[in-house]
This record gives C-alpha cells, sequence and structure tokens, in this order.
C-alpha cells in the first residue's frame, strides 16, 4: 500500500451499536487491525481554543475522552474528546468506561446531532504528556467542532495522529465537497 487515505464521512454519524466502529472497519479494509482505548475520562478546565471552540467560559470545567487509537497494537493516533460539562455529566460520556454505538449515539439520545462540523488541520509538535504514546514528531493534529442545527457546539474533537500509518506508509485526510448552488 503506497499511502494511507483517510476520510472523515465515516466518523460522523451516530452508528447502531451492533456494528463495527469505523476505525475498525478502515484498518481491516487495509489488512490490519484497528483498536482503540479508552486512557482518560476527566472533568478539567479545556485549552483557551477548546474552550473558545466549545463557547465556554476559559474557567469552566468541560469533560474529556481521551482515547489511544492503535494498529495491530501500534499507537497511532491519540484522540481527545470534549464536552460542555452541562451535556456530558450523567451520560456515559462521562464515564470511565467505552460507550456501546459510540460516543456520537450517546449525544443523539440526547438531541444532539451533527448538522456540521468544521475540521481544521496543522502539523504539530507532540505534546511532553502524550511523547511516551507518540514518540514521533510532528504529527498531525485534526480538530472537529461538531454544530447542531441550532448552531450550538457541542463536541470539539482534537486528533494527533502519527504520520505514518506502517512504517514507509504515510497517512492523507482525504475530503470532498459539494456544492450546489439553489436556483
Amino acid at each position: 500500500m503506497p499511502e494511507w487515505i483517510t476520510s472523515s464521512e465515516p466518523y460522523l454519524a451516530p452508528r447502531d451499536p451492533a456494528t463495527a466502529d469505523p476505525w475498525r472497519e478502515e484498518a481491516a479494509w487495509a489488512g490490519g487491525v484497528g483498536a482503540h482505548k479508552v486512557i482518560l475520562v476527566a472533568r478539567q478546565v479545556p485549552s483557551e481554543r477548546v474552550a473558545g471552540l466549545l463557547g465556554i467560559a476559559l474557567d469552566e470545567a468541560a469533560v474529556l475522552r481521551r482515547r489511544l487509537v492503535t494498529l495491530d497494537d501500534v499507537p497511532v493516533e491519540v484522540s481527545d474528546s470534549w464536552y460542555p460539562a452541562e451535556i456530558a455529566d450523567g451520560t456515559p460520556l462521562a464515564e470511565d468506561r467505552p460507550i456501546k454505538g459510540g460516543a456520537l449515539r450517546a449525544l443523539a439520545e440526547r438531541g444532539y446531532v451533527a448538522e456540521r462540523h468544521v475540521e481544521e488541520v496543522a502539523a504539530v509538535a507532540v505534546p511532553a504528556e502524550l511523547s511516551d504514546l507518540l514518540p514521533r514528531s510532528p504529527v498531525i493534529e485534526l480538530t472537529r467542532t461538531s454544530y447542531t442545527a441550532d448552531d450550538v457546539p457541542f463536541e470539539v474533537a482534537v486528533m494527533l495522529m502519527s504520520p505514518e500509518m506502517a512504517p514507509g506508509v504515510p497517512r492523507r485526510l482525504r475530503y470532498e465537497i459539494r456544492y450546489r448552488a439553489d436556483e
């Protein structure tokens, strides 16, 4: 495989708890075994950037779910999902365990379904506290903010992705944007 091209689309909709998660499917398609593990669930004050994207006060706590994503048992991504505490408190989002059907299903059950997503991509250095999980720097940082139909942000996901999915196999992100002019 000369390169690994990933699309965000399979990761953006709530799914049935009985179906495989998109990462496992993507990894299997490429001949690997994909897994992820919840490594931290905490209520804490996010960075100024994340607080701004969530629309919360700079000193306000949010719920963080951090997952380690692996391919064939090798870490390839650390994914932080931030939720306003008023949305996550008292739900599976705030519990230190996997969520059947994923976080998007838990959010949908509370009435939070994304009408739109905004993604930003950058190359960044691995933060010191994550260097034991992702030792190669720089990494690809994908920040996705999800909004309701009323334009209320309810999740900010910050994913730090290794630049290679396997030795010598570069990772690429693919976006397909369709525009339809109203007549």
